[in-house]
């Protein structure tokens, strides 16, 4: 859809978040008439109500009116489902219904870097974004990694910038509703198992996933994971790829050779940093770069300038992030840890004797694949939370285990228990809505009660 084509448009916007309201302001800036339409009474705010009365949206808490159905379009939250009474009813009257990311795409004129994944995607968009600084680019950083995306582009239509790129994170929800979303670079990161408590099977996971790469053409191009087996069995068909691997025999256009990060470029190696330089715990942050080398390579050639902007690069908050150290036990947040996957990255970057928070809302995955993980490492799994019950039905009697009322109880518990040279380590592996707005929240509520604690130190 083109920009002029948006306006004077009857949108209905269902969800009143971070998504929601960012796509609010973005249509009424072209010129949309636009309504906010939020089921969850309990979601409604002064906040909200004069963020909407200023740009003369329409809103309603509390229902679906009938005025939904006489919308234009529809511009859906990745929160709500596609079972959803209210989507089946819009589905019924053939109203398009797309996502917060889709209808963003239609206004953005600068190149995209889009990233999905089923883990990492956090710090490898964190990455691509300030290689792309270091090099000079006005990079512009959205989407599922905290921004909405319509709220970046706003931002940047205030702005002159003459080398805009737009580096967004995408989550499958995001992905499930677009239409003519086309990256000019649309990178997989991996597959695991993650949101089987949403989608009917794990193939339309992944096929939700695999949506990124839909519009491609020969002007785009795909970065891949070779390393991931899941993602090798998937057939896809794209014009042009890319691939990057820590591991692989076949190597890749980005890949680690006797201990060097490094690329291939019109067939010759250029080496850019030694591993163990980078300022990155783990072979998945190996993994992570090496993704971000191969997103930016038709942006950057030289390797000095991606070797100073890796050497740069900060750890991003809420993913293995260490928050300090109380009585000789090192204390590490990774709330953004929201599938069993992620938190088995979390577990092999360390060694030590392990205290490993558990728990928040179910999404449905097998949490005895982390028995084998834990099993020689572990003091104890303490599990906080909704999913409290299942996660110890699953991995108990072959783990310790000990159910708390919350964080706070755990960590209390770890320091009471644990010893000298112990790590602490907030891994969740469950989405965080049953006590917390966000992954963000659970984190800074964590490292808050870390920081505040009598003995703490960095």
């Amino acid at each position: 859809m083109k920009k002029s084509d948006i306006t004077g448009k009857n949108v209905t916007i269902l969800g009143s978040q971070r998504s929601a309201m960012g796509a609010a302001r973005l249509l009424r800036h072209f010129g949309a008439k636009v309504l906010v339409s939020e089921f969850d009474a309990d979601k409604f705010s002064a906040d909200k109500r004069q963020v909407l009365a200023d740009i003369e949206a329409e809103f309603e808490f509390g229902y679906h009116s009938p005025d939904v159905l006489a919308s234009d379009l529809v511009v859906v939250s990745p929160g709500i489902p596609e079972n959803a009474d209210i989507i089946q009813k819009i589905r019924s009257k053939n109203i398009p219904i797309y996502s917060e990311i889709e209808m963003t795409s239609w206004f953005i004129e600068a190149p995209i870097i889009a990233v999905t994944g089923s883990n990492g995607k956090t710090t490898t968009v964190n990455l691509i974004h300030h290689l792309l600084q270091t090099a000079g680019y006005d990079s512009f950083l959205g989407g599922n990694v905290g921004v909405a995306a319509s709220e970046v582009l706003l931002g940047s239509l205030k702005r002159s910038s003459d080398k805009p790129v737009f580096v967004l994170e995408v989550s499958s929800f995001q992905l499930d509703n677009i239409d003519t979303f086309k990256p000019q670079v649309a990178v997989i990161l991996n597959l695991t198992p993650d949101h089987l408590d949403r989608y009917v099977s794990l193939t339309a996971y992944y096929e939700s996933k695999l949506g990124i790469l839909n519009n491609l053409d020969e002007n785009c191009t795909a970065v891949l994971n070779r390393d991931d087996p899941e993602l090798s069995n998937q057939d896809i068909n794209v014009d042009n790829s890319r691939y990057f691997s820590v591991s692989s025999p076949s190597g890749g256009d980005a890949m680690l050779a006797e201990g060097i990060l490094g690329m291939m470029r019109e067939g010759e190696w250029s080496p850019i940093l030694p591993a163990k330089a980078l300022p990155l715990p783990g072979k998945h942050n190996l993994s992570n770069a090496l993704a971000a080398i191969a997103s930016v390579m038709d942006f950057i050639s030289d390797p000095e300038i991606l070797a100073q902007g890796l050497m740069t690069f900060s750890a991003v908050p809420h993913r293995i992030e260490y928050v300090g150290k109380i009585n000789g036990i090192r204390c590490f947040n990774d709330s953004k840890a929201t599938n069993i996957a992620s938190t088995e990255v979390a577990i092999h970057s360390f060694p030590e004797p392990l205290w490993l928070i558990l728990g928040g809302k179910d999404k449905g995955g097998d949490f005895s694949t982390l028995i084998s993980q834990l099993e020689e490492s572990t003091r104890e799994v303490l599990l906080v939370g909704a999913a409290s019950d299942i996660i110890e039905t699953q991995i108990s009697p072959a783990l310790p285990t000990r159910k708390l009322e919350n964080i706070e109880s755990a960590i209390n518990y770890c320091l009471e228990n644990g010893t000298n040279g112990d790590v602490l380590l907030l891994s969740p592996a469950c989405a965080s809505f049953d006590q917390f707005e966000n992954f963000e929240a659970r984190g800074d509520h964590f490292r808050t009660l870390i920081q505040t604690h009598e003995g703490w130190s960095m």
